[in-house]
Parts: C-alpha cells; structure tokens; sequence
C-alpha cells in the first residue's frame, strides 16, 4: 500500500511507536483515497490545458490549507504559463522534508470522453491516474493520517506539486533544485510499477535523469511506457 510506505519513511517515530495504528489509519483511508482519486481524475489537466490545470491547482490547495498548510500559488518561469502548489506545513522537529508531486497529464484535452474513470474489481482506471494523481492522493492522505496521529516531529514538510513535469519542468525546475537543496530529505512521490510488472512495493533511491529530442514521425500512437506494442512508425 503505497500510503502506508510513505508513511513509514516519513513518520518513523511514529511508527516505532504505533505501527499497527498508521497500518490500521492507512487501511481505513482506502474508500477516501479512492474518491479522491475520482475526483482528481474527472479534472482534465494535460500539461498546455491551463484551465484544467488551474482547476486541479484550486482542488490541491483547498485541500492542503484543510490539513493545516500555509499555501502559495508560484508561475512557472517558462512553458504554457500555469502556476505551482507550494504548501508549507511548521512542526517541532528539526528535519526538513519535501514532497514533489505533479498535476499535469500526457493527456488532450477530452480524453474522459473515451476513456473515462472506472473502477473494476480492485482496480482504477482514468487519465493520470498512476502519473501522477495517484502520487497527489498519497501525498494528501499521508499528510492527513500523520496529522491525525499528531506527528509534527519535523522543523518543515514542504510540498510542492508542479504542472509542467510532462514536458520535462521546463518552468519549475529551477525552483525544484532550489528547495531540493535547502530540504534534508525530498520524496518524489511519483507512481511506482504494477504489481503485475514489479512484485513488492518499493521505494527508489536515486534516478538517472530526463533527455529532451525532437523528432517528426508518422504512425500510430500509443503510450511508449503502458502499451508500446500498439503504437509504430508507418515507413
């Protein structure tokens, strides 16, 4: 369950003390997670959509100012022109923790009309909804589990949540590496493989970076990561 992971990472004094309750909280959080899961999905936010985009960034502060944040809205330098999430949240301790999450799709906008959220048996479909709005429902229901078990054993536990990670943070970069540096600890919370692809959950260390190119091709499209046998070039 990727929120109990998160919070084992985050909230370790906590767990020493209380595992089985964070477990039991995280378990409980389901049935939530999963409507707020709909709810952010039914928001189209393709990383040029700026009204979509604004909507989403309006959904995601309202909810972290609920949990306790001071929130702020910050545009980006570069691209389409929509503006990052920042949400601080003050404890008693003395590491500083940062989240980073993403509130653009790959998606055009009018892709619910064809592939529209559905659940079937234990599983959830819809448009980012594994990149990365799954990782935004993380970072919210953590937050609000950690709270309500009254963890606040860190000096600050920054968020932020970008809307340009989909054409490589071209405007968000730069304040990403910046409060990256000034963080003890920065958790990216992006969607980790199916279980059908990877067997246990995980959490990885370190990645290798991005390449930007630029090429013109003819063909079929498809997701070169979900469904790369459907997409090809046509000579």
């Amino acid at each position: 369950m990727r929120v109990l992971a998160f919070l084992l990472l985050c909230g370790s004094v906590v767990v020493q003390a209380a595992d089985q309750a964070l477990l039991s909280a995280a378990k409980a959080a389901q049935p939530a997670v999963v409507e707020t899961l709909k709810g952010m999905v039914a928001i189209e936010s393709g990383s040029t959509n700026l009204a979509g985009l604004a909507r989403m960034a309006d959904y995601l502060e309202r909810r972290l100012k609920a949990a306790g944040a001071q929130t702020e809205r910050i545009k980006v330098t570069r691209g389409p022109g929509a503006s990052m999430v920042k949400a601080t949240f003050t404890g008693s301790g003395r590491k500083r923790i940062l989240m980073l999450g993403h509130m653009d799709t790959v998606y055009l906008e009018g892709i619910l009309a064809s592939q529209p959220y559905k659940l079937d048996g234990n599983k959830l479909y819809g448009p980012g909804i594994a990149d990365d709005k799954g990782g935004l429902a993380v970072i919210l229901h953590s937050i609000e589990i950690l709270k309500a078990a009254g963890w606040r054993d860190y000096a600050q536990l920054t968020v932020l949540i970008n809307p340009d990670e989909e054409i490589g943070s071209v405007g968000s970069g730069e304040l990403i590496a910046k409060l990256a540096s000034e963080h003890d600890v920065v958790l990216s919370c992006e969607p980790t493989p199916a279980k059908a692809v990877f067997k246990q959950e995980g959490l990885l260390l370190g990645a290798s970076g991005t390449g930007l190119v630029t090429m013109e091709v003819l063909g079929r499209q498809s997701h070169a990561g979900a469904a790369p046998d459907e997409g090809g070039a046509m000579r």
